[in-house]
């Protein structure tokens, strides 16, 4: 039955004209989000992505998973999305990752499965995360990924999880941490699939590049970024001069508020019950 079902997915796969395209962009949601449509055609995120890739002969698909808050339906969802994944012929199909919170995640964990096929031949041209948190256990394989675009935003109180997830990914020549300006603003956690950024995306990879090659006579994508996204204009990029102070105050503000969520719990256990 297994067999059967391989057999029935790889055809409907091979059989689907989007597969056909020569850019697709898949957009994974993150936790709790599978019920959510932004991510979905008519949402306002997934029809501003697909506006600008259509220009390029590109398609949008999105990624719907259980969307639980545990590593089990992760790892399940990137089993998935390996299956997704390899049913585009990466040789003449730019493949391209776009994905939120924990879904991120998803699509590292599905980088590990792919590396570890001894026939594989797919892989992920450029994966854009949204701020993901942060983690050993859920480091990218760039051995499958060839570029990963880390967007994430001080303003995004979810991201850290009280200090148990980092904001940046791995230093690595080909993993950029750029902190993301909305117009003018830097976003909390849900405004970071605003429309506006869905709508530059597909430019940044190569925008990008071009920058850090002006910028530092090197196509090492990897130092401390900022990404200015605009409704009426095409994103600006600076070098983030204070990412290192940023960093060491957002572990200091988790810092205080474990020790006023500690202190809360405590002071709570000792207020006696009022019987009525």
């Amino acid at each position: 039955m297994n067999h059967i079902k391989k057999l029935i997915f790889v055809f409907l796969a091979l059989s689907n004209p989007i597969i056909h395209a020569h850019t697709v962009f898949i957009i994974i949601h993150g936790t709790w989000g599978s019920n959510s449509n932004w991510y979905t055609p008519k949402g306002d995120f997934f029809e501003a992505l697909e506006k600008t890739v259509q220009k390029n002969n590109g398609t949008v698909v999105p990624f719907r998973w259980n969307g639980s808050n545990n590593h089990f339906e992760r790892v399940k969802a990137a089993e998935s999305l390996v299956k997704l994944v390899q049913t585009y012929d990466t040789k003449t199909t730019s493949l391209s990752i776009v994905a939120h919170s924990h879904g991120g995640n998803v699509a590292l964990l599905a980088s590990h499965i792919l590396a570890q096929e001894t026939k594989n031949n797919a892989h992920i041209d450029v994966l854009y995360t949204l701020g993901t948190p942060g983690c050993k256990e859920y480091a990218p394989n760039m051995d499958t990924i060839h570029y990963l675009y880390n967007l994430f935003s001080f303003e995004d109180l979810i991201q850290p999880v009280l200090g148990a997830f980092t904001r940046e990914q791995p230093h690595h020549e080909r993993i950029a941490n750029i902190r993301v300006f909305i117009n003018g603003k830097e976003p909390d956690h849900t405004m970071l699939h605003n429309p506006c950024v869905a709508r530059w995306l597909p430019m940044v990879h190569t925008d990008f590049i071009q920058y850090t090659q002006m910028t530092y006579q090197s196509k090492n994508i990897s130092e401390p970024s900022i990404v200015y996204f605009d409704s009426t204009k095409a994103p600006q990029y600076a070098l983030d001069t204070k990412r290192i102070d940023l960093i060491e105050r957002d572990q200091r503000v988790s810092l205080m508020l474990i020790n006023s969520l500690r202190n809360s719990f405590e002071i709570g256990s000792k207020i006696p019950l009022i019987k009525r």
